[in-house]
């Protein structure tokens, strides 16, 4: 997921709608754990088919979750 796709959450101008600076941080840095996770590519400009990262993001999709219904 781009990073842009959530700069407007993250973004300083917009923290208030989570009640408080360090509640908006908090949610920005589990946004970018997760997203870090789910991601096909390793390195810029890394190739990798569509079928591979529909695969990965299933297999850490489900990581995630599994790790949230633990917690």
């Amino acid at each position: 997921m781009p990073r842009h796709d959530f700069q407007y959450v993250c973004g300083a101008h917009r923290w208030p709608m989570f009640g408080s600076f360090a509640s908006a941080a908090r949610f920005c840095s589990a946004h970018d754990e997760v997203r870090d996770h789910v991601r096909s590519r390793q390195h810029l400009n890394e190739t990798v088919s569509l079928a591979e990262q529909q695969h990965l993001f299933v297999k850490r999709w489900g990581e995630v979750c599994a790790a949230l219904q633990a917690a």
